[in-house]
Order: structure tokens, then C-alpha cells, then sequence
């Protein structure tokens, strides 16, 4: 069973701040959103933080249902519980080749290239060109199409927000090129878009990157 989970969290509380700058503490929330069994791995689960100008809003998609109290004490409201878990899996089976949604990703976009040293290393993709490519290229895989209503095959998304996120680990540092596509696809391959929706696209899932939402998409 997969969950689609939404939570807002209260933007003037200072561990929200702490939350929203800092990918290894947001992480570390995360799992603890899932009870800890010996004889279980950690749940697999996405997610992504959103922020605009008045909401700071967690999205999750995990195999069990999550429990947020913990970041209700820390980062929430106290006289309202701010969260929903639904069941996924309804909303995946009805998923047919022709439908068209809108969608959201926060993604890692890289590239695999040989550094100076001739060790072959990732580098993020920070030319906006350079983003929309590496999306577009990936759209079979992820069983969609990217040019919907476009005769000419041009891309039906554009890229929201993009910004480089530096954070310590383990005695480095660690630079991740935080990318957000928005905009129109078509369903080409519906059992792939179930495995993008849950699996996630592309790398770093652990600091909250690869979550796709979809929404209806009103034409016309």
C-alpha cells in the first residue's frame, strides 16, 4: 500500500527555519515519521518542502503511514493538527495512457563527466537549458510525454525555481543544485508513471528531491 501524505508547518517557529535550511535535519524528521522495527528496513518514502510567501507545506509519499506528531510539537501549530495521509494506490490504478496533469518536481539535475583528476564525478546542471534537457530526456523513462498541445515538440514545463543548497556531512561539504519543474504532461505509459510516482526521478531522494505530484489539468 503507498500513502500521499501533506502537511503544513508553521513558518515563524524556529525549527521550521532549521527544517527548511538544513536537508539532513529535514531528513532526519522524516524518518522519525516511521516506528522503528529490528526486523524491518526503513520505510521507502519521498518528500518535498514547498514554501511561498505565507505556507511551508511537507509532501510525502511512503509505503506506510507516517506519523507526524513529532514535528506538530516541533515545527506545527499547537491548538491544530495541520497533516493528512490518504491512500495512494486508488489514484494510481485509474492512471491511462492520453490523461494529462499538471505536475511538480523538485529535482537534482546532474551529469556524470570526468574531473581534472580523471575520476568520474556528478556535477549539477545549474544553465537552465541544461535542466530542461536533462528532464526532457529522461520523459519516455518516466512514461510521460513533456511537449503536450506542442506541434512542434517543444517543452510544455519551465523551471519555477533553482538554487545551489551547501550543507556539511561527514567532515564535506556537500552542493546539491535544487531545481523546480513545473508545467503539462501527457501519460504515455501508465505503469511507469506509478513507478516514477512512487520510486521518484533522479538522485539525492534522501534531501527531499524526486517527488512528482500530479493535479488536474484544466484545458482551454
Amino acid at each position: 500500500m503507498n500513502y500521499l501524505s501533506r502537511m503544513k508547518l508553521n513558518p515563524q517557529r524556529r525549527a521550521t527555519g532549521k527544517l527548511l535550511s538544513n536537508p539532513r535535519a529535514m531528513h532526519a524528521a522524516v524518518e522519525c515519521c516511521f516506528p522503528t522495527h529490528f526486523e524491518d528496513q526503513n520505510p521507502r518514502s519521498l518528500w518535498r518542502l514547498e514554501r511561498n510567501q505565507r505556507d511551508v507545506t511537507l509532501w510525502m509519499v511512503s509505503n506506510r503511514v507516517p506519523s507526524f506528531e513529532h514535528l506538530q510539537e516541533q515545527a506545527g501549530w499547537s491548538q491544530e493538527v495541520t497533516w493528512e495521509s490518504r491512500e495512494y494506490d486508488q489514484f494510481l490504478d485509474r492512471l491511462l495512457t492520453g490523461q494529462r496533469y499538471r505536475f511538480r518536481l523538485r529535482a537534482n539535475p546532474v551529469k556524470e563527466t570526468f574531473c581534472s583528476d580523471d575520476k568520474k564525478r556528478r556535477v549539477p546542471l545549474q544553465r537552465e537549458d541544461d535542466q530542461m534537457l536533462w528532464l526532457m530526456e529522461r520523459a519516455s523513462h518516466l512514461g510521460v510525454s513533456l511537449t503536450v498541445g506542442s506541434d512542434t515538440e517543444q517543452p510544455s514545463f519551465f523551471v519555477g525555481d533553482s538554487t545551489s543548497i551547501r550543507f556539511r556531512h561527514e567532515e564535506r561539504t556537500v552542493t546539491l543544485q535544487s531545481c523546480t519543474f513545473e508545467g503539462a504532461l501527457e501519460v504515455t505509459d501508465p505503469d511507469l508513471l506509478r513507478s516514477t510516482l512512487i520510486r521518484g526521478v533522479g538522485k539525492a531522494k534522501a534531501y527531499g528531491f524526486g517527488l512528482v505530484t500530479l493535479a488536474p489539468l484544466r484545458e482551454g
